[in-house]
């Protein structure tokens, strides 16, 4: 179970504590168990952020984000002796970003061939589509596309992409002649837009963010710019119809993972789980694809056995994220998210301490000049004395996940090599009274 404790302290409290020693016992060398999941789907509607772009990695694969949206409006009057222009989708940054943004990207834009709505069910998640067929659900041909060096630091900036000229002056036509007067006669002569990255590129994810009203600044939606011809010069002529995604329940981000030269290829089957005796002692975690660490401690529970009147004073469980596998642009969080699993990995809780507030996997970076105590640290007391006291031989484990796992593609490789002290490793204090 484990070969060694040390026993810290034993004397006795006092003298109404006659012949009644405490002793108080760390162990530290558990069994460990680590491997390698993946979540079947993550709901990625209703974050109110577009994922985009792609990521080549050795551990992780080839990573696509792609968006899906709607757009509407419900103002649609253009005068008779208005001047149709041109049509545009601005994207606008949120501030996040995953990957190298010194590289260039593409995107492309697509009109939907489908009705915005899931397939099956009400909900949207990284796999879903809106037809049941192999066929792809938007239009092949693109209705613009641009290439460029994102800035993505900035909430007041934006990608401006250039779009079928003769699409806008459909609609515009379409609204100025009286063929569309509502909000629901847009939505079904035009189902919505997907923007797609270009998968050749090692470059980035990034985020950007929408409203759900009609907004010029700071705002990602489909524009079409017009002149009103009016006599009055003093007037701005230049005029503007905004399309923006009405609630953030019409828009999600399809994020695919191919992960066939990986060590973890075999994550593509439902149901597996790799042992990091497979995976060269690593284990991955990763946003936006559901990859999951799982840290599982059999012998935790043994340990009661040596003492009926026994008590948890703390448990900590530490692990390191493999070296060079994170730096400026793909850097470590600052604390994730540990939920308690049981054998088949479904959810059980979310982990918490011994008075229930609860636990993260926080980020330890102390006198680290050259890299040498970067590791995380969890508080497993909750944990620990559910294990001791329940009535039942529980085989729960914990799960290892970002906070905003369905709305970023950051990704951590957690090393259980038992090299440097690299090692993942549960201590335990315990009172014996």
């Amino acid at each position: 179970m484990f070969s060694c404790s040390e026993e810290v302290n034993n004397y006795p409290v006092g003298t109404d504590f006659i012949d009644n020693d405490l002793n108080i016992v760390i162990v530290d060398t558990f069994s460990i168990k680590a491997a390698t999941y993946k979540i079947d789907s993550l709901a990625t509607s209703g974050t109110s952020r577009l994922l985009l772009g792609s990521l080549k990695d050795d551990y992780f694969g080839d990573l696509k984000a792609q968006t899906y949206f709607q757009v509407y409006n419900s103002d649609f009057s253009i005068s008779s002796n208005a001047v149709y222009d041109s049509i545009g989708l601005v994207l606008n940054y949120d501030t996040y970003y995953y990957g190298d943004t010194l590289q260039e990207q593409t995107y492309k834009v697509h009109r939907l061939l489908e009705y915005f709505e899931p397939y099956e069910g009400s909900d949207y998640y990284n796999t879903s589509i809106l037809k049941n067929t192999s066929m792809p659900d938007y239009y092949e041909e693109a209705l613009g596309e641009v290439t460029f060096t994102p800035r993505p630091n900035s909430t007041t900036d934006s990608i401006y992409i250039s779009l079928d000229t003769s699409l806008g002056e459909d609609i515009f036509n379409k609204i100025r002649d009286n063929e569309i007067n509502t909000t629901d006669d847009f939505v079904q002569y035009f189902y919505g837009l997907t923007v797609i990255p270009d998968e050749t590129t090692n470059s980035h994810v990034l985020g950007f963010n929408f409203k759900s009203y009609s907004d010029l600044d700071d705002n990602t939606s489909m524009r079409i710019f017009y002149t009103e011809d009016n006599a009055d010069s003093s007037e701005d002529n230049n005029q503007v119809i905004d399309f923006f995604i009405p609630n953030t329940g019409m828009q999600f981000n399809s994020i695919s993972a191919n992960l066939d030269a990986t060590t973890i290829n075999g994550l593509s089957t439902t149901g597996t789980t790799i042992s990091s005796d497979d995976t060269n002692q690593l284990i991955f975690a990763q946003a936006g694809t559901g990859i999951s660490a799982r840290i599982e401690m059999p012998t935790v529970k043994d340990l009661k056995s040596l003492s009926n009147d026994s008590a948890a004073l703390n448990a900590e469980l530490t692990f390191k994220p493999l070296k060079e596998s994170y730096d400026a642009s793909k850097p470590l969080k600052e604390s994730l998210l540990v939920y308690v699993v049981d054998g088949q990995n479904r959810i059980v809780s979310q982990l918490t301490d011994l008075d229930s507030n609860v636990s993260y996997a926080v980020l330890n970076q102390e006198n680290n000049e050259f890299d040498e105590n970067t590791y995380y640290s969890i508080d497993m007391s909750g944990f620990v004395e559910m294990i001791w006291n329940s009535e039942f031989d529980l085989d729960y484990a914990i799960m290892i996940q970002f906070e905003d796992y369905n709305s970023v593609v950051d990704a951590l490789i957690i090393d259980n090599l038992n090299e440097n002290n690299d090692k993942i490793k549960l201590s335990v204090t315990y009172l014996n009274y």
